[in-house]
Order: structure tokens, then sequence, then C-alpha cells
């Protein structure tokens, strides 16, 4: 079988780290330690030719070897590209993501919790979705015959109704479910937020609304939101058919938040990065123009942790 992913990792060490999460695609993947690179690709072209995905750690890029990707990118212009952090590693900063265009940042367990995790992890998620040109959905994240409430938003007078049924479809009472909640809630709040306000824009890029405004929705504009719980997993999303971001505006937005340099008036602003720091995971889906979808996951394990490092999914035009 011809090998369609090529993962670069630091040294032998950093090979054993990630190698359980690409074990279920092996027989298409290359795992290629960074000193070995040259010379490997040098021997008989035993890299794969036009790799749909190349995977990088974090110890590699974006500090240890700054200019990996754009060289990359030179050789194989067509991939995709994954930075894949370990929990145990600092977040790296963004904003050489956003030079290289990087759309996709995956965290992952330590070693202690690899193992049970590593066939549901998210960087096999992200590389199914990617390989097989496909949109990550709510329902990536939940147990198969989870729940998924759908909710035409109308106006914005429903936004407290969706937060409240949000809340009440997450069934228990304990501290962490309290928590994921709270947490539910403010995400909720502010996916809308950026559906009825940020996402609406005139011919020169400005709102077409003002933030708080009462408005309704007309049929000709969609905004759907979604939810479900499934008892360990809460995940949401919302649809707009503006298609007002662009994968380069959203990572932008993270680095310039992550920077503290983010202007509250851009579009999008900083409703998108404080969505992001909420939540597990990031997924969004652009057709410019057209449609965007903006969501990802909470799991009640990581309730109480406001400000772990988070992964993001950006993907945009034909994909499924």
């Amino acid at each position: 079988m011809e090998k369609k992913i090529l993962v670069i990792v630091r040294d032998a060490v950093d090979k054993a780290y990630w190698k359980p999460y690409v074990r279920r695609i092996s027989k298409i993947v290359d795992m290629v330690e960074l000193r070995s690179l040259s010379s490997h690709r040098g021997r008989t072209g035993t890299l794969p030719e036009n790799p749909s995905l190349i995977i990088v750690s974090a110890k590699v890029y974006p500090e240890a070897s700054p200019l990996l990707v754009e060289c990359l990118a030179s050789l194989y212009p067509r991939s995709e590209f994954l930075l894949a952090v370990s929990s145990q590693d600092p977040l790296p900063p963004l904003t050489p993501l956003v030079r290289d265009g990087i759309r996709h940042l995956v965290i992952n367990p330590d070693a202690e919790t690899r193992g049970k995790d590593a066939a549901s992890s998210l960087i096999s998620l992200a590389i199914r979705k990617i390989a097989q040109h496909e949109v990550v959905h709510i329902g990536d994240y939940l147990l198969p015959g989870s729940t998924v409430h759908t909710v035409q938003v109308t106006s914005s007078d429903q936004k407290e109704a969706i937060i409240n049924a949000l809340e009440t479809s997450i069934q228990g009472e304990s501290g962490e479910i309290e928590l994921l909640r709270q947490k539910g809630a403010l995400l909720a709040d502010e996916m809308l937020e950026n559906a009825l306000y940020g996402a609406p824009r005139g011919e020169n890029g400005g709102s077409l609304f003002a933030k708080g405004e009462n408005r309704s929705v007309p049929p000709e504009e969609i905004i759907e939101f979604r939810y479900g719980f499934d008892g360990t997993t809460l995940a949401m999303e919302v649809e707009d058919n503006w298609g007002s971001l662009s994968p380069h505006i959203v990572l932008e937005h993270l680095a310039k938040g992550q920077d503290e340099i983010l202007d509250p008036e851009a579009a999008g602003g900083r409703g998108l990065f404080i969505i992001w720091q909420f939540i597990d995971h990031l997924h969004v889906h652009i057709t410019p123009g057209r449609n965007t979808v903006l969501g990802g996951q909470v799991k009640l394990e990581t309730a109480d942790r406001i400000f772990e490092k988070k992964g993001f999914h950006i993907s945009s035009g034909g994909a499924r």
C-alpha cells in the first residue's frame, strides 16, 4: 500500500511517544526522525511522493526547526500539515502556524492515559478526517447513538431558551456536572453571538448588526445550533450561511488572542478566541461566502480546566 502520511519526530524517544497514536494506520505512515530526514529522502525515494498529510511533532517545530514546514511545503505543495503536541509540553506560539498556514493542531494525552485513549484520540480523528476530505461534526465526539439536538434560530430572543435547553440536557448532579453546564452555557452564548452579530458582514467587511441588538433572522439567512451530551462529553456547533471567515483569519485571531493583542471589534474577534479557550478542541469548517460551521467538545473530566492547552481543526472548501 502506498504511504500517504509522513510523520516527523525529533528522535527515538519522540517516535516512541507518538507511535501508539498512528499504529492503527501504520500501513500508510512513514515516521522519520528529524536528523535523518534529508538522508532518508535521498535513499531511493523511500518517503511518500505526495503525502496527503504531514504530521510534525511540536518537539521539532516551530521552535527547534522554525523553517521546517516552509521547506516541506515547497516539496509537497498539496499536503496538509498537522502539529502534534504532547499534553506534557507547553503550547507552542501560534504566530508561526499563521505564517506557514498550519490549520490543524492536536493535543494528546500523556503516557499514563494514552494507551486507553489511542483508538479514539483526537489525532486519530483528525488524521481520518483529513485523509478522507471530511468535515468534523459534533457526532464524531459523541458515543454512537447519542441524540443530537438541532435548533433553527429565527430571532436573537431565542438565545436564553436555547441555553436553558442545553443546560437541561446535561443530566446529573455533581460539582463536575455543574461546571460543565456553566461552560456549556458560556460557549453556547459566544457561539450564538458570533452567528447573530459576528458573521453577518456587508460588502465592505463591516458588521451589519450591533452586538446585543434585538434582531430577527430572515428566511434567507440560516443559523442552526446543534448540541448533544452522551454522559461524558458535551459537543456543540453553530452554522451560519455567511461564510465570512477564512482559515487564515481564524488562525490569526487565535494567535493574536494568545499574544493578547486581539482587536475585540474584528470579525470573529475575541469571541472566537474565548470559544477556543473554553472548549477542549475547536473545529471550524468554512465555505467562503456560503457557510461557516464552528464547534467542538468539552469532556466532563476536563470541565474544571479552563486554561488547559487547546487544539483545533480548520477546514475549508469542498470537504464533505
